[in-house]
Parts: structure tokens; sequence; C-alpha cells
């Protein structure tokens, strides 16, 4: 229990991270190129270390199929909104509506997998949702330039991070390979997005001089290594322990924000932030 808690919740760390890597990245690339380069990154690092630890029969399980499936839900299409999202509202408020991923997750993982979730746990998992949505409010500083509709953008990736997590599960029922899990969900995202490329006409040799590509690179390692702890944690843990702990990303990516890449100012209403997150992962911890 322990165990895949601290793994979700490196996961989350790892997310909130990425999400600033992202932007930074965002600055000399496009969105979809810079996914392809990302999600590419990913599947690489994975396929280069695969001899040391993969079993080649596991291609034929059916479990192959399920995360191949996952992959197309996330990263690959998770990734192309949440970049969108980040382009239109911005990394913070990307990160906090991303806080529903969890409802998308539980709810199958309960009435398809039968995991159980007690009151305390679901009383946990709501004290972190509000406190991760408080963590947009900027009251006073945030004066809106986009249309309403671009939050279905963050919401459309938190829908498809969170219902991968239970099809992943039964995958690693039969395959209990979190680094398996990963490689074959990279590689599915990359072979989506490099159809989008060339579906688009867009090629990433004009990316090679630009920090923007090195940027993606570097969020794809992040990425990876965030895959791999959330996959380790649902393995080892279950969908409603670790769904919850690793939607902590958006704290980390305020607190990474305000300590690391200054772009955010914390005030009074992040201690309440903090404490409600607390709590509400202590719930989920001691149910």
């Amino acid at each position: 229990m322990i165990i895949a808690a601290m793994s979700a919740l490196l996961a989350g760390v790892l997310f909130g991270l990425y999400v600033h890597i992202q932007h930074r990245a965002l600055d000399t690339a496009d969105s979809l190129t810079g996914a392809a380069i990302s999600i590419g990154v990913s599947a690489t690092l994975l396929w280069i270390s695969s001899p040391f630890w993969m079993d080649w029969t596991w291609w034929s399980s059916s479990s192959a199929l399920l995360f191949a499936l996952c992959g197309l839900l996330f990263p690959a299409f998770a990734q192309l909104l949440q970049i969108r999202s980040i382009e239109k509202v911005g990394s913070s408020l990307s990160a906090a509506v991303g806080a529903f991923a969890p409802l998308f997750a539980v709810v199958p993982a309960v009435m398809v997998l039968g995991e159980l979730i007690n009151l305390q746990a679901a009383l946990g998992m709501a004290l972190m949702i509000a406190g991760l949505c408080i963590s947009a409010i900027r009251t006073g500083t945030i004066h809106r330039t986009w249309p309403i509709w671009a939050l279905l953008l963050p919401l459309g990736a938190a829908a498809l991070r969170g219902s991968a997590q239970p099809i992943a599960k039964i995958g690693l029922n039969e395959i209990p390979s979190a680094a398996f899990a990963t490689l074959v969900m990279t590689s599915a995202s990359t072979l989506v997005l490099a159809g989008c490329l060339l579906a688009t006409n867009r090629t990433i040799h004009g990316l090679k001089a630009k920090p923007g590509a090195l940027w993606f690179a570097v969020s794809g390692a992040v990425n990876c290594a965030g895959i791999l702890a959330l996959a380790y944690a649902i393995k080892v843990g279950g969908v409603t322990l670790t769904a919850p702990l690793a939607s902590t990303a958006p704290l980390w990516a305020l607190l990474f924000g305000a300590l690391v890449f200054r772009r955010e100012t914390l005030g009074y209403q992040h201690i309440v932030v903090a404490v409600l997150v607390v709590i509400g992962a202590a719930l989920i911890i001691t149910r």
C-alpha cells in the first residue's frame, strides 16, 4: 500500500514538472510536432532498455492489445489535448482541470473491475479535487482571454488519462510489467502521432536546431518516468488508490511554477490548497 502510494505521488510530481517543460517547449515548436517528439523519446528510451527486461512472448498476449488501446487514449490524444490546453488556457489551469481525471478512472474501476472505495476514500478524493481546482484560482490576477469552450481541452485530456488507467489495470493483471505497459502505450502513441504528422504534411527536420525540440525531448524523458511510476502504482495498488494520488500534479505544477520557473506567485489560498490535498491524500492512504 505505501509503495503504491509513494509511486503514485512520484508520478504526480513528474507530471507537474512535465507541464512546465511543455510550456517552455511551446515557445519554439507547434503542439503536434512537439507531442510526436516527446512521446517518441519516451518510446525510444524504453526500446533501448527492453533487452534487459522484456519477454517477447508478451506481445502475443491480450494485454498487449489493451496496452495499445491505452496508448491511443494516453498519452497520444490526451497529450495533444493537454498541449493545446496549455496553449489556450495556461499550464496551471490545465493541470487544475486535470484534477478531475480520478473520477474518470475510479468510476469504471469500481463498476467494472470491482475495486472498493469506502466513504473515507471518497471524502479524501473530493477534498483533493476541491483543493486542486482552487489552485487554479488567481483572484485579481487572471484576465480570461480564451473562450469558455477551451476548458473542454483540459477536461478531455483528463477523461482520456483517467479512462486509460482501469484498462491498463486489466492488462497488468495478466502481464504485471509496468515497463512493458509503458513501452506498448508510448509506441502506439508514437505511431498515431507520426500518422498525424504525415497527414498534415509536417516534419520534425525544421526543429533540429530549435530549443523547442530539445525541451520536448526532455519532456519525453520526464513523461516516460511519470507513466512508468503510475503504471507500477496501478499494478501494486489498484486504480482507486493511485488515481487520486497521481492527480496531485497541479499542486506540484504550482510549486514548480513558484519556486523553479518563477511563473507563479504563492498566496494564502495556496495554503488552503495544500491542507486540502494533504488531508485528502491521508484519508485515501489510510482508508
